[in-house]
């Protein structure tokens, strides 16, 4: 009976649409039979038929029986792993239905081990990014995990941070983690631990929400040293290279360079490897300038900071006589010419004579020369601050997490900032480890919308603004010209990133600003379950689609037109063919969103998919897809056109703004079309702008094209993913990046 209830559902669930020819319905008895049994003997008899009932959402034998309410129930240890003993803590209660399809298939059965929290944690994970799409008859979020799982494990250890109990468990459940942080009951073990979540861990486990809390301020106290000839260090830092033996060597807490060198660590490799700690080196320069102040000005002809380090170091007073005016001259000049060898972090940092010999004075009464310390320059290193919305999930803040992916293959030092004033939701967490609160380099990178620098310095960004750093907007714009409601704007930086050369051409108009075209980097992840059937999509058909975000005007990005394309190309009934509308962010209440559907109700060949995906959910999806279609109006780059070329999929699209870098007749088919004014209500700044009407009916026909002339469509696809990969990928525009840069770096010797 089991076996025959089991083939059922699957017919039920899954044949019955693949053999549309054949029909079968259970016998009286066998009704009879599933209706007297209660759900849960329902589902302990029969669990591989209750797990192909829910794959579809389709009408079934079953809808009388509120099957759905049992599944979502939670379930006890006993009834979903046998007589074992439930662990002490870290229980996440799994709702019934989870349980079932995870002890049920062999492949979850073997990644997921539900006796463990980690096997819990990823099952959730799962069904959060690929079951809800396998299993399209159960509706359910994992609820947020909180509760005994966030208190401390243990209690803090010099006023350290806490390592929450879920935390602690994934540690004492993976040898891995085991070893890389030693044992949790140490400082730089907890630094370790939390270090580790906010750069890998919560994303490997983003079914928990934790974002660990502010550090005890204690921590962050300025301790001078026992000896008298010091200067403050963070507390941290001492607790730090007091469990560090590797440390101990070269950063002597006792010692004036032992301090410098521990300072010059943290700036260099500490402040990377404990990412939980936000706190910069970079002022250190001022501290040994304020060393001076606190002796007499006629005391010494020297600065006290480069005494002190003369005193100990045996080779430089022995190569330089600090009694003798030209001991003191050629000891000043091995500082200022060679001492950034050794002392990076102070680079800054240069010694100037202030005092001067009297030429018409005998020998006797000539005035020895002083010598100062001084901060020259910015006082910043050598690196990119990104600002923008790195942890929005939008266009923006992939652009700002993209930059910083650029700079990280090219090497150079990178910081993200969050700009200080209203913006997205801060929910993409993959880029902690790179933020901070503070500039920290010398160049900063603007990944803002140019309107809004005005709002940046309005709204509590004005130090960034006015701190002496090089500043790149790297701003996006869609249309060809500049509004003048923008002003001068453009001279809040020193240089503009344009995306393409349609952009370029837009900003160098405004004559008094350098622009330089930077290509945007490209780069899709690589497509893990590109299964149809996940997305409710046929299997037997060759797939356009559209895909747009409706934050965006959708008068430009104009769907409607790739939808007149595809019926005007393939009439009413053609078989074999289907246009899938991928949408997000779009209100029911929109004109051009209304259009859209209703010109797409009632053919059974189009698709609607209009729930949010993850970064990887929406790359499967692209890739399920054959053809990607955009007949925008105007475009400033075309990212998803790109991502498109880059899966290897031809494109059909507007031959007008940004794409036209890379979409070509080898690369493209190309879609020409009318060069309009845009109407008030059109897009914001309309007055004066034009854009491309693309012309439906080349559309059609470059859609038919594509469909009767395989070889042609498989030989433009390979040139243009070749194009995107040559000129588009992390390498290429990382060269790009370190070009300009350089470039930058050798203008202002910076």
């Amino acid at each position: 009976m089991d076996d025959r209830v089991t083939l059922y559902f699957w017919w039920e669930m899954t044949a019955r649409e693949t053999y549309p020819d054949f029909d079968w319905a259970l016998r009286q008895e066998d009704l009879e039979y599933l209706h007297q049994l209660d759900n849960k003997t329902l589902i302990d008899q029969h669990p591989d038929a209750v797990t192909f009932w829910l794959v579809a959402a389709a009408p079934s034998v079953l809808d009388t029986k509120q099957l759905v309410e049992t599944l979502l129930e939670p379930i006890s240890w006993p009834e979903m792993l046998g007589p074992i003993d439930a662990p002490q803590s870290g229980n996440i209660p799994l709702p019934r239905f989870l349980a079932l399809i995870a002890t049920g298939r062999p492949d979850l059965r073997s990644a997921f081990d539900l006796t463990t929290l980690t096997g819990r944690l990823g099952c959730l994970n799962w069904w959060a990014e690929h079951g809800h799409l396998e299993y399209k008859r159960i509706t359910w979020t994992p609820p947020p995990i909180g509760g005994g799982l966030l208190e401390p494990a243990q209690p803090s250890v010099n006023d350290g941070p806490h390592v929450p109990r879920f935390l602690s468990q994934i540690v004492a459940e993976r040898p891995d983690l085991q070893t890389a942080f030693g044992s949790l009951q140490t400082f730089i073990g907890r630094l370790d631990c939390l270090s580790w979540w906010l750069e890998h861990g919560q994303s490997q486990y983003r079914t928990i929400k934790w974002v660990p809390p502010a550090l005890s301020a204690s921590l962050f106290e300025m301790e001078w040293g026992e000896h008298p000839d010091s200067f403050p260090l963070p507390r941290f830092l001492r607790l730090i290279v007091e469990e560090r033996t590797d440390l101990q060597g070269f950063c002597s807490l006792e010692s004036f360079i032992g301090r410098i060198k521990c300072l010059s660590w943290w700036d260099s490799d500490g402040q990377h490897e404990y990412r939980a700690i936000k706190w910069s080196a970079v002022r250190v320069a001022e501290l040994l300038v304020n060393l001076d102040d606190e002796q007499h000005a006629d005391a010494t002809l020297l600065p006290r900071f480069l005494i002190l380090i003369a005193n100990e170091r045996a080779d430089v007073r022995s190569a330089f006589d600090m009694n003798t005016e030209a001991g003191r001259s050629q000891l000043v000049s091995w500082w200022n010419e060679w001492a950034r060898v050794e002392f990076p972090l102070l680079e800054s940092l240069k010694v100037r004579r202030v005092g001067s010999t009297k030429e018409d004075s005998d020998d006797d009464e000539r005035e020895p020369a002083r010598y100062l310390a001084r901060i020259e320059g910015d006082g910043y290193e050598h690196g990119v601050n990104v600002i923008g919305f790195p942890q929005g999930v939008l266009g923006l803040g992939e652009d700002a997490r993209m930059a910083a992916r650029v700079l990280q293959m090219s090497s150079t030092p990178v910081t993200l900032i969050n700009a200080p004033m209203q913006g997205p939701a801060r929910l993409e967490h993959s880029v902690d480890h790179l933020l901070s609160d503070e500039l920290k380099y010398r160049i900063s990178l603007i990944c803002l919308p140019a309107p809004e620098m005005v709002r940046l310095a309005l709204e509590g960004g004005r130090k960034l603004i006015d701190a002496q750093t090089h500043k790149i907007g790297a701003w996006p714009w869609e249309l060809p010209h500049w509004p003048s409601a923008f002003g001068k704007v453009h001279q809040m930086v020193d240089e503009i990133w344009a995306q393409s050369r349609f952009v370029q051409s837009v900003y160098s108009r405004l004559g008094d600003t350098p622009v330089y075209q930077m290509p945007m980097a490209v780069e899709v992840p690589t497509p893990v379950q590109p299964k149809r059937e996940r997305f409710g999509l046929p299997s037997n058909e060759f797939l356009f689609y559209l895909m747009f975000d409706g934050n965006s005007w959708l008068s430009r990005k104009n769907p409607l037109a790739g939808v007149r394309a595809f019926k005007q190309a393939f009439g009413s009934s053609s078989p074999g063919v289907g246009l899938v509308i991928k949408a997000m962010n779009v209100r029911d209440d929109d004109p051009a969103w209304r259009a859209v559907l209703d010109l797409a109700a009632g053919d059974s060949r189009i698709h609607i998919v209009s729930e949010r995906l993850s970064r990887q959910d929406s790359t499967d999806f692209m890739a399920c897809c054959d053809a990607y279609i955009s007949l925008h109006r105007s475009e400033g780059f075309g990212r998803v056109i790109a991502e498109a070329m880059a899966l290897g999929q031809p494109v059909v699209v507007t031959n007008f703004s940004g794409n036209v870098d890379f979409c070509e007749p080898d690369t493209a088919f190309l879609v020409d079309g009318e060069l309009v004014p845009l109407r008030p209500g059109d897009y914001l700044f309309a007055e004066g702008q034009y854009w491309c009407d693309p012309d439906v009916s080349i559309a059609a026909e470059q859609l038919k094209r594509m469909i009767d002339d395989a070889p042609l469509r498989e030989r433009i696809a390979l040139s243009g993913k070749a194009r995107i990969e040559r000129d588009y990928s992390v390498e290429a525009v990382a060269r790009a990046y370190e070009r300009r840069l350089n470039d930058i770096v050798e203008a202002k010797r910076i």
